[in-house]
This record gives C-alpha cells, structure tokens and sequence, in this order.
C-alpha cells in the first residue's frame, strides 16, 4: 500500500468514526480532543480513534440551543503615509469585534483538548458543540497532508505574516501546492487530489463554525468525487458570507476520484 493511499485511508477512517459519533447513535458524542496523538493505527493502517476522555454526551437533559458569541481582537486599519512610505496604525489599538453561531451546545466547565486543535469558539466560551471536532479534524487533515506537526505549519505562515489559511491559499492559486505537501511522499501524488483534500481541511477548520461541515458530509466529500453534489447544497466551497478570502476562490477541479484500499 503506497503512502499516499495509507494516508487517504487514515483520513477517511477518522471522518467514519467521527460521523458515526455525531450522528449515528441515539445521542451525539463530541470527542473534543482529536489529534494526531489520539488516532491509532492497526497493522493495516485503519484508523481508530482513542483518547475519549474529555468526551462529552450531548442529551436532552444537557443539550441547549441558542447563540454562541464570542470576541475576536481586529487588528487596527493602516495606512501608508505619503511622505515616508510606511505603514501606520491609526490607533495602535485593536477593536473589538463579535462572532455570533447559532447552534445546539453542551455548556462546559473548562477548556480541554490540545492547543492548536481547539476550535475558537469554544475555546472562548467553553460552550461544546459537534463544529468543535470538525475544526480538529481539519487541523489533522492538514497535518497528514502536509507532513509537519501544526505549530511548525503556523510558523512557515507567520514567517510572512500571513495566517496559515492565507499562505496555503496563497500557493495554492499560485499552482506552488507542491512547496507544502509533505516532501516524502517525493511528488507520488494525484495533485488534483491534494488540492482538494487541502481545500477540504481548509473548510473543516475554518474559524466560522457555520462554514464547516458535518462529518458525515465529509465522509461523502472523500468517497464520493467532491463536485459531483448540487453547488446550490453548500456554496461554502466557492467561498463564505463571512470571509471572502482567495483560498475558497480556486477554479472547480474535475473530481476527487480517491481510491481507498
């Protein structure tokens, strides 16, 4: 079994059972803690997910519904200056600004799970929703396409400034995807796949819970070919009422025809 296949494999197991938690029982399941340390392999490389013990049960008795809103810091608004040629703040200080997402939510009692996987809005409100794993497992498809631990993809972003969204994007619309995915798999790849695995783990981790999809619809966007759905189902794809930047904006791509072993 090649590595790229072993790796679509992987992907494909977890969305399954994260799917299966979220959606398949008589009550969701948020696990709240996926990352790369809490999914194991058996010896033919089929995913299972451990780690369960920040796992939450959402019931009737415990589930809410209503609004989850929580503060984000905007940087201030900058302007050249015509006789230096540099970029000023106005201020110096960042205002603030709010996200609102209606949802059905848990309310916790503390942060849990690993940084760099927790979902913001639930890392400023504590308040648990099924998003919140959607978000994780973005962050882990990225890693298992790009081969680096996530704070090391963080700093090859901020390097230049930019979020890693941006600088993926960014080499993406470039047609340069091949500078970010993992070097061992020495170019033995369908890049039409990559790209859209990546633009999927993009979607999955977006900071808008509302973007991201449900896990079973992700189950399908991986075994199914991605564009084959009705666009008029989730235009999430081309891009989102809340954020209009380019790494949504990429040409459609034929299909993701994944072969799964």
């Amino acid at each position: 079994m090649s590595d790229e296949v072993t790796r679509k494999r992987i992907a494909l197991g977890v969305a399954r059972g994260l799917a299966h938690l979220h959606d398949q029982g008589n009550v969701k399941i948020i696990h709240q803690n996926i990352c790369p340390l809490n999914i194991l392999l058996n010896t033919q490389f089929e995913a299972v997910i451990g780690g369960i013990e920040f796992a939450t049960i959402m019931h009737d008795r415990n589930a809410k519904e209503g609004t989850i809103q929580w503060r984000r810091l905007t940087p201030p608004e900058r302007f050249s200056s015509s006789s230096r040629g540099e970029d000023l703040a106005d201020s110096g200080s960042y205002s603030p600004t709010y996200h609102l997402h209606e949802d059905v939510y848990v309310d916790g009692i503390s942060i849990c799970g690993t940084l760099g996987y927790i979902a913001p809005e639930c890392y400023y409100t504590v308040k648990r929703t099924v998003k919140n794993d959607v978000f994780a497992y973005g962050r882990l498809l990225l890693v298992l396409i790009l081969g680096q631990p996530f704070f090391e993809l963080n700093m090859l972003a901020s390097d230049k400034n930019l979020s890693l969204k941006e600088r993926i994007g960014n080499l993406i619309s470039k047609n340069e995807l091949g500078r970010v995915i993992d070097p061992n798999l020495q170019g033995n790849y369908v890049e039409e796949e990559a790209w859209q695995l990546v633009r999927l783990a993009l979607l999955c981790a977006d900071d808008n819970p509302s973007v991201r999809p449900k896990m079973s619809e992700v189950v399908k966007m991986i075994e199914n070919p991605m564009l084959g759905q009705d666009p008029s189902r989730r235009s999430n794809w081309s891009g989102s009422e809340y954020d209009s930047t380019p790494y949504y904006s990429f040409p459609p791509s034929p299909s993701l025809s994944m072969e799964i072993r």
